[in-house]
């Protein structure tokens, strides 16, 4: 109706206010433009006066678009609008995202006025140090510049030489330099020194890629001489690493030969270092080092063969000893002999072991197992994970396939099938003595070592799967749950997958193929006593006690709330099956509750916690 009455001012043809019309009411439309310039004048501070005119008691013109007017009638005389109040209280975000001194200083925000008459003092002091510093390291530069300028570089052993190329450089620089600094330093009694120039030499000429003939013989030479500092230090590993290195290119190597039996007669490896000295004295019989050496190793295998009535140590179808009424487990060589004197035999089992008292041994062993035809089987140090299907196994043929014809461009040896399989490392394996769960003949193969002997056994098929079969029967589950390797059905994996892709599986025979006997090694690594807490003394529950917790503190008992780490892993290989490290229950309550997996797959009980499996609680 006051659209009717007025018209619309913005309208073509429309009749303005001031043309006569009688004066009526209008809801003015007006620009962006112009609505963006009231509101910043709006924002400015002005007088009660400046007013923008409108009727009294009406909001702002430029906010509401709403303005009343008449012809003749002024609005200079209406009284100032009261301020509006505001309803929004800003107060509460004061000081918002206004960062403390601290935490400013931590940032490096913080200005030198804020700082502290103490914090000053010890920015200066900082500065006073980093300045005594960074003096002291230009007049060390300073003092070198003037050494190399008063003492020219030594090119004597240049003169008077001719290089035909620039191998022969390198190793007449080698020869003349670091090879002549190692030698002074070793005469002197710096091994260290000497270790340091004879490996740069090593290094220097490796680098040069395809090696002359007598950049080989320096460098069998500069090994020897690390090999000698090696002995030294008593550091019979790395003796033996560097001396593989050169008999693995010159056999005949005479000082290559001595150190390595000094390296095997200190393992007490008698058959090995009895082989080197052999070889040593039949191309150098004048060796009096080494005929000593071999005599005392002679005597040492006398008193072996003694006791095997005549058979030869090295003998392996002999072998060392029978370890099985039935010959089924047969004890080869020892690699490394253990503590105590090699001859006499292992004093720390006790017979209470080995019955049913209430007392049991856990021992601990690294272990390999071969098939007779050399095939890897088991290695509890690590494991290859082999390709599982057709296609896996194409592409790793494939790729085998570049790598080898890179490695005969490069004139490089071929390399194996299990070079190309990541290596995946794994836990020794544990047992009690006298498990029915474990295989028999390893059982009795870990009764004949000692701590820390490593050795070669021969098992056969008897004393391995059929001494288990029945105990997990009676469980109701297979030996590979447990964690025992499955020695039964295997071949050689490579060729097995070759075969299944070319003849049906009905073709293959697998039962010709079977494996019936392994040869394993075992190393002693250790062992625990444990107190058998199981009713019948079967050893169904063992408990050892490895740190004694606090002398006075109360017992644990059933109710209490808990705070605690446990893991769980499989009976012999040592798989992981179950961990926490910090779980809260209530004991005797919460154990064996689950109700779901959480984000990471692992079990929760229903009021949220880390799921606690019964064993751990009863434990």
């Amino acid at each position: 109706q006051d659209f009717a009455a007025s018209g619309w001012w913005g309208s073509p043809g429309a009749p303005k206010p001031s043309q006569g019309r009688s004066p009526g009411r209008c809801i003015a439309m007006p620009s962006l433009k112009a609505k963006k310039a009231d509101e910043s004048d709006r924002r400015k501070p002005r007088p009660a006066s400046a007013v923008a005119p409108g009727a009294a008691g009406h909001d702002d013109p430029a906010m509401t678009g709403e303005f009343c007017g008449s012809s003749g009638t002024s609005s200079a005389n209406q009284p100032a609008p009261a301020s509006k109040f505001d309803r929004l209280d800003y107060s509460r975000f004061k000081d918002i995202g206004v960062d403390s001194k601290a935490e400013r200083a931590q940032t490096g925000d913080i200005t030198w006025d804020e700082l502290s008459k103490e914090e000053k003092a010890h920015v200066w002091s900082v500065e006073d140090q980093m300045e005594t510093i960074l003096e002291q390291k230009r007049q060390e530069e300073d003092d070198w510049k003037r050494q190399l300028k008063d003492r020219p570089a030594d090119l004597s052993w240049v003169q008077g030489r001719h290089f035909a190329s620039y191998e022969a450089f390198c190793v007449g620089r080698v020869e003349s330099t670091l090879k002549k600094s190692g030698n002074e330093a070793f005469k002197r009694g710096d091994f260290d020194q000497a270790q340091q120039d004879w490996d740069a030499g090593v290094k220097m000429l490796l680098a040069l890629g395809n090696l002359p003939p007598d950049a080989l013989a320096l460098i069998s030479v500069l090994r020897n001489n690390l090999a000698q500092v090696c002995v030294k230090r008593g550091e019979w590993n790395k003796v033996k690493e560097l001396t593989d290195k050169i008999l693995d290119r010159d056999y005949n190597n005479e000082k290559a030969l001595y150190r390595r039996a000094q390296a095997f007669f200190a393992f007490s490896i008698w058959d090995r270092c009895e082989q080197d000295l052999e070889s040593l004295l039949r191309l150098h019989p004048g060796n009096k080092d080494a005929a000593l050496m071999l005599q005392r190793v002679q005597d040492k295998l006398g008193r072996d063969r003694r006791r095997l009535a005549g058979k030869a140590v090295d003998d392996i179808a002999a072998g060392v000893e029978e370890l099985s009424m039935d010959g089924t487990v047969r004890k080869l060589r020892i690699e490394e002999y253990g503590e105590g004197d090699p001859d006499e035999r292992p004093q720390w089992i006790k017979q209470e072991w080995l019955s049913s008292g209430r007392e049991k041994v856990v021992v601990t062993c690294q272990m390999i197992i071969w098939s007779h035809g050399g095939e890897e089987l088991y290695n509890s140090k690590e494991y290859r994970p082999r390709p599982d299907t057709k296609q896996a196994r194409d592409e790793l043929k494939e790729y085998m396939d570049m790598v080898n014809f890179l490695d005969q461009e490069a004139n490089k040896a071929p390399r194996l099938v299990g070079d190309f399989y990541q290596k995946v490392k794994k836990r020794p394996v544990r047992w009690y003595l006298g498990d029915p769960g474990m295989y028999k003949g390893f059982d009795m193969a870990a009764r004949s070592m000692k701590r820390g002997e490593r050795a070669l056994f021969e098992i056969d098929q008897p004393a391995l799967s059929p001494s288990v079969d029945a105990f997990y029967d009676k469980m109701g589950f297979h030996s590979g749950i447990a964690g025992l390797p499955q020695l039964v059905y295997h071949i050689e994996e490579e060729r097995l997958a070759i075969l299944e892709d070319e003849m049906p599986e009905d073709e293959l025979d697998l039962d010709n193929k079977t494996q019936r006997g392994v040869r394993a090694e075992l190393q002693m690594l250790g062992y625990i006593v444990f107190r058998d807490v199981s009713a019948n003394g079967d050893g169904d529950k063992l408990h050892a006690v490895l740190h004694p917790g606090l002398p006075d503190a109360p017992v644990i008992r059933r109710g209490d709330l808990l705070r605690g780490s446990f893991f769980i892993n499989r009976p012999f290989d040592g798989s992981l099956l179950v961990q926490n490290q910090y779980v809260e229950w209530r004991l005797g309550e919460d154990e064996g509750k689950y109700e779901k997996l959480g984000d990471n797959k692992e079990p929760l009980r229903p009021d949220g916690g880390a799921f606690v499996p019964r064993c751990v609680g009863r434990a």
